[in-house]
């Protein structure tokens, strides 16, 4: 499979990830209850991590009819991606920390979260060119591995609302 098809099947589950969390944002909100403030963070989490996986997944193919460089067609989106996914891990963590959020299932998170951080790394650093330069395969294992990231958050939101 080439790596274009795997971004756009990624791609497309990510806008399923994102529209199971606006169902479950618009259909778990009974009246009069609130949602937590760790519940909110979740699913604007979800929903920026979905959306970015589709802008940067589709962007390979688009950078490439302006340019064949592949510093461009896929160094650009590595870093934009890479760039989206730490800041939003160092936010998560910067929340939960002053907030006090569980982590849920800290036995699957924890592995998950150090795979999707360092692929994140290694793609930063191939989109700079440096380590396995403007590597399309390190850019699609990253997008898996925040993929399961979400899935696993995805899974935490279910939790903490029928708990």
């Amino acid at each position: 499979m080439a790596p274009e098809d795997a971004l756009f099947s990624i791609a497309e589950i990510s806008i399923g990830l994102a529209g199971f969390s606006g169902m479950v944002a618009a259909f778990v909100q009974h009246e009069g209850q609130r949602w937590r403030p760790e519940q909110k963070i979740r699913i604007v989490l979800l929903i920026a991590l979905s959306f970015g996986m589709i802008v940067a997944a589709l962007l390979p193919a688009t950078l490439s009819g302006l340019s064949t460089s592949p510093a461009v067609v896929w160094g650009v989106p590595m870093i934009a991606f890479s760039s989206l996914c730490i800041w939003l891990l160092f936010y998560w963590i910067r929340v939960s920390r002053r907030h006090g959020f569980k982590l849920l299932f800290p036995l699957f998170s924890i592995p998950i979260v150090s795979v999707a951080a360092t692929l994140q790394v290694l793609a930063f650093l191939s989109g700079l060119g440096w380590v396995i330069p403007y590597s399309p395969t390190i850019f699609v294992f990253g997008f898996l591995a925040v993929l399961v990231f979400s899935a696993n958050m995805f899974l935490a939101l279910l939790y903490s609302v029928w708990e």
